[in-house]
């Protein structure tokens, strides 16, 4: 085999065609990152004897001392790493390549699944080649970053992804009771989301600033641009007429029925009646009413202020061959019991679904499933979906000089205690 250098238009051709292609292995990513962080970038192919390509790469890469460079390849090289011999010569390869060119290393995070769980960490399905293809990633000197369960590689390990149909009724049905919930319960209070046909960036960006999203409208203006077409605005939207309109009739219904009761309890018939049941609920109706009453408070002063309504709201997505990722899903912290976030997801899933992409990316998680955890609740907001966590097999280094790859590396720790030194 040999390693040849591909036209942007080829490098395409051949990753969108990929199964499992991902947003991360484009010419548009490559584009984006040179413009927002300073890569440098290269398109290779890989090439049998026979002249047929049947692997790529794309190669992001800085200078750092001396002269030397370090490579990311992004959700790693296009190939079958099923395939032992494969990723054997072309390790070999681009090794013997890349040291030429005084490469020090190359980072890789291949989009290969590990394993799927469920909401407690326990293993549903594990997937058998993964010890296969550790155990050459090791015998061919890659270093394994590990199985980590935070955001300590370049991209998370963690994703909570889900199926999509083209119809919108069997999308909902799949989704678990508390997700419908939600969703009815934001309905009730006219909130409602949908994409954005305008392209208007300043106004996306006029209301993601206020968010903790720190990222530049450079960097966002740049994704649209790279992008083209490819990347999507959604906002949840609140009509505060019919805001106020629908938190008085909720606190009339309820009312009613807390009447009916404390007439329930006040008959004392045991009977006729479930007394303790009448007294539970009565008990929780109390409550209902107390928030109700917050609500009619609220609705009225966002009407005054915000009579043509309110944004609340907005998620960014950006498509793949044949499915979507989440990038961005943010709800005003202000509106967060009215499940801004879960009926964002839903449009999102309707929209894509009725486009006959088959997959969704509800976004990454960390690999902690303790419900004490103050990541647990992300995790939550994106389960219920009909989705799945899915873990992948994590981050290597492809170490290409193995005695300037420690010097890296220790030039690393000691960068890494000025700046923790700093900070206390």
């Amino acid at each position: 085999m040999k390693i040849v250098s591909l036209k942007k238009e080829e490098f395409d051709n051949f990753a969108s065609r990929y199964p499992g292609n991902n947003y991360c292995q484009s010419s548009s990513y490559a584009e984006f990152e040179k413009e927002t962080e300073g890569y440098e970038y290269h398109y290779l192919g890989f090439v049998d004897n026979n002249g047929n390509l049947f692997g790529a790469g794309l190669m992001l890469y800085k200078t750092t001392f001396l002269g030397y460079k370090y490579a990311y390849s992004p959700r790693g090289l296009l190939i079958d790493y099923t395939n032992i011999q494969m990723l054997r010569d072309v390790t070999q390869e681009l090794k013997r390549l890349l040291k030429k060119q005084k490469f020090i290393f190359v980072k890789i995070d291949p989009l290969i699944v590990a394993s799927e769980r469920d909401k407690e960490g326990n293993i549903i399905k594990f997937n058998n080649v993964v010890n296969n293809i550790l155990s050459e990633f090791k015998k061919l000197n890659y270093q394994h970053l590990g199985f980590n369960l935070y955001n300590e590689s370049v991209l998370p390990r963690w994703y909570v992804s889900a199926r999509l149909n083209n119809d919108a009724r069997i999308i909902y049905n799949n989704f678990s009771p508390e997700i419908k919930e939600k969703i009815t319960y934001a309905n009730s209070m006219a909130f409602n989301a949908s994409y954005d046909n305008t392209g208007n960036i300043d106004r996306f960006y006029d209301y993601i600033k206020t968010s903790n999203i720190k990222r530049s409208k450079r960097y966002f203006q740049c994704l649209f641009d790279k992008y083209r077409g490819r990347v999507k605005v959604f906002y949840a939207f609140l009509d505060t007429k019919r805001y106020v309109s629908n938190a008085n009739k909720l606190y009339n219904e309820e009312e009613e029925r807390n009447k009916s009761l404390g007439d329930i309890i006040q008959s004392g018939d045991n009977v006729k009646y479930n007394i303790q049941k009448a007294i539970n609920d009565k008990m929780d109706s109390d409550k209902m009413l107390s928030q109700y009453k917050k609500d009619i408070v609220s609705s009225t002063k966002v009407l005054k202020t915000h009579p043509e309504g309110i944004i609340c709201g907005v998620a960014l997505t950006i498509e793949e061959t044949n499915g979507v990722s989440i990038l961005i899903n943010y709800e005003d912290p202000n509106y967060t019991r009215n499940n801004i976030s879960t009926i964002l997801t839903y449009e999102i899933m309707k929209y894509f679904g009725k486009m006959n992409y088959k997959y969704i990316n509800l976004g990454s998680i960390t690999g902690n499933f303790n419900s004490t955890s103050k990541y647990y609740p992300t995790l939550l907001s994106k389960l219920g979906f009909n989705s799945s966590i899915i873990e992948y097999i994590g981050e290597f280094d492809m170490i290409i000089n193995p005695f300037m790859y420690k010097v890296y590396k220790n030039k690393e720790k000691k960068q890494e205690r000025k700046l923790n030194s700093k900070k206390n």
